[in-house]
């Protein structure tokens, strides 16, 4: 009886892992779908290689969906918000509530100035048009 008890256990266990290994594997590549397609320090085509990735935090699911809807229209209010509150509201962020955005550049350089204060730069990044053609 004790080992079919474990027996079960463990095949839960197994399952449990291999949701959640998919999941983060979804979350991985879902985010690294790129913002820009202009370098926001030089202007630049950007180098797919040379990104990062910048986690915004929001109060709850409603500012959170805004958000998602469109990224690119909230930059600005973002790059003006305080780490840790939410952009819409100003209240804190949850911690279950957050978003990541890829930002790409040209270089390491580049990205290196930008990384300085990601939050703050994300006035300076440009979104893609959707529909336009990447050289």
């Amino acid at each position: 009886m004790k080992t079919t008890i474990l027996a079960g256990l463990a095949a839960i266990l197994a399952v449990a892992l291999t949701f959640g290994t998919t999941s983060v594997q979804a979350e991985k590549s879902a985010k690294k779908s790129i913002i820009n397609d202009k370098c926001p320090i030089s202007d630049r085509g950007i180098n797919k290689s040379k990104t990062t990735d910048v986690k915004v935090g929001f109060c709850c699911g409603n500012c959170l969906g805004k958000f998602t809807k469109a990224p690119g229209k909230h930059l600005k209010k973002v790059a003006a918000g305080k780490e840790g509150k939410c952009p819409f509201s100003g209240k804190d962020a949850n911690p279950s509530k957050t978003a990541t955005i890829t930002v790409g550049f040209c270089c390491g350089n580049c990205k290196g100035k930008y990384d300085k204060d990601p939050l703050k730069n994300l006035a300076k990044v440009k979104v893609a048009k959707k529909g336009k053609k990447k050289a």
